[in-house]
């Protein structure tokens, strides 16, 4: 693998990573981050198609293909990764539902005790 690809892999996987890493830590809803990371991704896809078609014409043909295998590979990891994101938020959202409804069932309890 020539140093041109590995330095565009690397920027790749960064680039990833740090947009997923933005979308985990901003306050918002399980629903929203979902649909965040789905938007992000989709726009990181279709950038990064861009760049790759304006690179392959500078780029020999055997360079070109280790790329979009290597790309191949990170989008299916990439995937991967979403999956097991929408499945932590989507644990969560449940577990904060429990949680709010075994605080009301001790607030109507603590009612009814001082009634």
């Amino acid at each position: 693998m020539s140093n041109d690809s590995k330095l565009l892999l690397g920027l790749i996987v960064g680039v990833a990573a740090g947009a997923v890493a933005g979308l985990m830590i901003a306050p918002t809803s399980g629903k929203e981050t979902r649909e965040k990371i789905k938007e992000t991704a989709t726009d990181f896809k279709e950038d990064l198609d861009k760049k790759l078609n304006k690179l392959s014409s500078k780029l020999d043909k055997e360079t070109i293909d280790d790329i979009k295998n290597q790309f191949r590979n990170l989008k299916g990891k990439a995937k991967e990764e979403y999956d097991a994101v929408a499945k932590k938020v989507k644990d969560l959202e449940h577990e904060i539902e429990a949680k709010i409804k075994d605080l009301k069932k001790q607030a109507a309890n603590l009612n009814s005790e001082k009634t």
